[in-house]
C-alpha cells in the first residue's frame, strides 16, 4: 500500500473531506454548531464504550450496578475528551469541574438506572443486548442536558468583565453568570 494520498485509504480520505467540506465552513463560522458537533463524537465513542464495558461486567452484575462501574468508568474520560476536543481545551474553575464530574456521574447513576428498573418492569426478562440499548437511547436524551451544562456552566466561553468592558456601540458587557 502506498502513502497517506495513494491507495484506498488515501482515496476514501479524501472523499470524506469533499463531502465533509462544505460542513466544515458552516461550523467554521458557527463556533456552537462545531462544539456541538465535536461533543457528539465524543459522546458518541463514550456511549459505545459504556455499552461494551456493561456487556462485559453484566454476565457478572446485575443491570443496574453493572451499569454503574461502566459509567463511572467512562464518564470522566468522556468529560476530559470533551474538554479538550469540543471545547478547545479552556480550562473550568477547579470547582466547577468537581461539581460538573459529580454532578454528571450522579445524574446518569440514577437517570440510567431508573431507566433499567422501567425496562424491567414493562418487559419480561429482557436481555443484556435490550439493557443496552435502552442505556444507549437513555445517554442520547442525557447527552443533549449535558452538552448544555457543559458548554454554558462549566467550559463557559464567554468574555469576562474586564476582559472587553465595552462593546462597538459604547454597551459595556458582562455576562450574568
Amino acid at each position: 500500500m502506498s502513502g497517506a494520498g495513494g491507495g484506498v485509504l488515501g482515496r476514501v480520505y479524501s472523499r470524506a473531506r469533499t463531502i465533509l467540506r462544505p460542513v466544515r465552513r458552516l461550523a467554521a463560522d458557527r463556533p456552537l454548531l462545531r462544539q456541538l458537533s465535536r461533543y457528539a463524537v465524543v459522546g458518541g465513542l463514550a456511549t459505545a464504550l459504556n455499552a461494551v464495558l456493561f456487556l462485559l461486567l453484566r454476565p457478572w452484575l446485575a443491570a443496574v450496578p453493572a451499569n454503574v462501574v461502566a459509567l463511572v468508568a467512562t464518564t470522566a474520560l468522556s468529560t476530559e475528551l470533551s474538554r479538550r476536543f469540543a471545547f478547545g481545551g479552556p480550562r473550568a474553575f477547579r470547582l466547577r469541574e468537581w461539581v460538573q464530574d459529580v454532578g454528571t456521574v450522579a445524574f446518569y447513576a440514577c437517570y440510567s438506572s431508573v431507566v433499567l428498573l422501567g425496562l424491567h418492569a414493562l418487559a419480561v426478562d429482557p436481555t443484556p443486548a435490550e439493557e443496552a440499548a435502552v442505556l444507549v437511547l437513555a445517554s442520547l436524551a442525557g447527552g443533549l442536558l449535558r452538552f448544555v451544562v457543559l458548554r454554558f456552566w462549566v467550559f463557559d466561553l464567554r468574555p469576562r468583565c474586564g476582559a472587553d468592558p465595552v462593546a462597538p456601540g459604547g454597551e459595556p458587557r458582562c455576562p450574568a453568570i
